[in-house]
């Protein structure tokens, strides 16, 4: 953490209502995309940023620095929104590439076929995520969405690097499997996104 942030945090943690408005301001919006990545809905989306900084607020003493803060939060967000993914039976939606990585939105080529072959996708690929463990999930979204590296994913997570590295293999892997017919659609070459999962996020 840099001097600013360690500055914030330590004020929040004595109760300074400005520094709370601070915090929130400064990764409010980062909450909100990683739960939408996650439930895909905005008022959903919206009640997990609220539920995760009450939390936050309320367990911010106990934050002793071992960790960037932002893994922390992270760590905060993802089990809110995996919890609440769980009970409502909603699921991460997103786009592959051909290693099976996941890639922001990327405008595609319009016209019927296209259209058409894209809405199908993302219906096969709601069907794959919901048969990935939750925990491999989250690693895909940590790095391939949030490009958190190997060493932050672990911290996050609360795992080893090796284990970030086998949650991801497996992950990627299953996706593969379960949409093989459907990787490569949009590309031409390897590390070309090849499948749109159509919108981002609604603006806040």
């Amino acid at each position: 953490m840099n001097h600013e942030e360690t500055e914030m945090i330590s004020r929040c943690q004595q109760g300074d209502q400005e520094a709370l408005k601070e915090i929130f301001d400064k990764y409010h919006k980062k909450v909100y995309r990683i739960a939408y990545g996650v439930v895909r809905h905005r008022e959903e989306a919206l009640d997990i940023v609220q539920e995760v900084f009450i939390k936050l607020f309320r367990s911010i003493k106990n934050f002793k620095g071992r960790s960037h803060f932002y893994t922390y939060l992270y760590r905060m967000v993802m089990n809110t929104a995996i919890d609440h993914a769980r009970k409502t039976g909603k699921h991460f939606i997103s786009s592959l590439d051909e290693e099976g990585s996941f890639e922001p939105s990327d405008e595609v080529e319009k016209g019927p076929e296209r259209i058409l072959l894209q809405k199908e996708l993302e219906e096969r690929v709601k069907r794959a995520m919901e048969k990935l463990p939750a925990e491999q999930r989250a690693a895909l979204i940590f790095r391939d969405v949030e490009g958190l590296s190997y060493q932050e994913m672990a911290e996050a997570m609360g795992c080893s690097i090796g284990t970030v590295m086998s949650r991801l293999y497996y992950g990627r892997k299953r996706m593969q499997e379960l949409l093989k017919d459907y990787v490569g659609l949009y590309g031409q070459s390897r590390g070309t996104s090849t499948v749109s999962k159509g919108q981002n996020p609604p603006k806040l």
